[in-house]
């Protein structure tokens, strides 16, 4: 596996510049027929098929094969037909922006004026793709192999550096510092990114504007990031997906937050503020928003528009007795479901209830690991055709199962 970007560990660059040649053979006409015994393969195959494609080339370059192949197939649901010629390994597939999210940053560099690029931690170059299209843009990447898959993705230079010492000198820079650790695990402080949070700010710090992406879960302490940045919130069809801190020129909104939804092209700024708390209970309709407008802590922005409240402390679901439809700027951000009925959460109580009304595939949804979704969805499921969704959540003391329907859908 390549290092974590920023640093190597022990002993692993010459195994890396190693694995680098036999990725390099599989450019060559003579690796077409190993690529395609291998397409579509989602693991490893079976001992004996390595052992009769070893028969024909060199073993480093069955694996480097093996996983590209791999990587490719689940890269589909990101990066969907780029997916079938993309360079890449299955780490970097998951780190990586996706195109809709990397082109939605890259727009606000265009904006910005930007003409030069420097994209630190390259990784594959999914974020380097799209930055190339708006301005000259370069990569760094501590990582041969990286480097030369980002290279070969985005069609422009990528140097293998490290960003430490040779940042590039472009007005304007996107950083992706590594989110896990050597061992592999995910990091959730910003000082222990890899380089860490303030070592990158530093590093950028005569920019005219930089970016840095951060995984979405991530906290930043008030002292972390300085009064007039901007901390914005991406998601993707309902998934939450990146942060972004964006300062200097790039920063649109300084100072406050931002949520975006990349598929939409949608997007809200303002200061963090909670809805007001309603009073645990859940009322006619129930408003659930998009998670960027959630971890932006953005909700109050809207309850007012909605004449709406929490339906409990910390819950982040709206809930109003007014039935009138959303108007367009609300519709954006919130799924809508009218509440059919409550019900206490015992399984039998509320399959005995979807029952009678001939349920079917039934989605449960809940939060704070109120229940276990996939088994209720199993011990829900009924023998009739009508779907059901069913939310399963705390409010206060009670935990309550609501039988919804939906109003709106994004």
């Amino acid at each position: 596996m390549p290092p974590v970007r920023g640093r190597w560990r022990s002993g692993e660059a010459m195994t890396v510049t190693g694995a680098l040649s036999a990725w390099e053979s599989l450019t060559l006409p003579a690796a077409v027929p190993l690529l395609e015994s291998l397409r579509g393969i989602d693991s490893t195959p079976a001992a004996a098929v390595i052992e009769r494609l070893r028969r024909t080339w060199p073993a480093e370059t069955v694996n480097a094969a093996m996983e590209l192949s791999i990587a490719r197939l689940r890269a589909r649901p990101k990066f969907a037909e780029r997916a079938a010629t993309l360079w890449c390994d299955r780490s970097g597939v998951e780190m990586s922006s996706s195109p809709a999210t990397a082109r939605w940053k890259a727009a606000r560099f265009q904006r910005a004026g930007a003409t030069r690029i420097d994209d630190l931690c390259t990784g594959i170059g999914g974020d380097l793709m799209e930055l190339a299209r708006v301005a000259e843009t370069s990569g760094v990447d501590l990582d041969p192999l990286r480097a030369w898959m980002a290279a070969r993705n985005a069609g422009v230079t990528v140097r293998t550096a490290d960003v430490l010492t040779d940042p590039g000198t472009a007005p304007f820079a996107h950083a992706d510092p590594a989110r896990r650790s050597f061992g592999g695990n995910r990091i959730f402080r910003a000082a222990d990114l890899l380089p860490a949070l303030e070592t990158v700010r530093e590093l950028l710090r005569s920019r005219t504007g930089y970016a840095i992406k951060l995984g979405p879960g991530m906290d930043l302490e008030a002292s972390e990031h300085a009064p007039g940045d901007e901390l914005e919130f991406i998601s993707e069809s309902g998934r939450l997906l990146q942060q972004v801190l964006w300062t200097g020129a790039l920063a649109q909104a300084p100072g406050q937050r931002t949520a975006s939804r990349a598929c939409s092209g949608a997007s809200v700024s303002g200061t963090p503020g909670d809805a007001a708390t309603g009073e645990s209970r859940m009322l006619k309709m129930m408003f659930v928003p998009d998670p960027a407008l959630e971890r932006a802590k953005l909700l109050g922005l809207f309850a007012d528009r909605l004449n709406a409240v929490d339906a409990a402390p910390g819950l982040g679901i709206l809930t109003r007795d007014d039935c009138a439809p959303l108007s367009p700027d609300c519709t954006e951000w919130f799924e809508q479901f009218e509440v059919v009925e409550e019900l206490p959460a015992r399984e039998q109580t509320v399959a005995a209830w979807l029952a009678e009304r001939g349920a079917g595939i039934v989605t449960v949804r809940t939060r704070g690991a109120a229940c276990d979704p996939d088994a209720w969805q199993k011990a829900l499921r009924g023998r009739g055709e009508t779907p059901w969704t069913v939310f399963v959540l705390r409010l206060g003391l009670r935990r309550m199962a609501y039988a919804v329907r939906r109003v709106n859908s994004w």
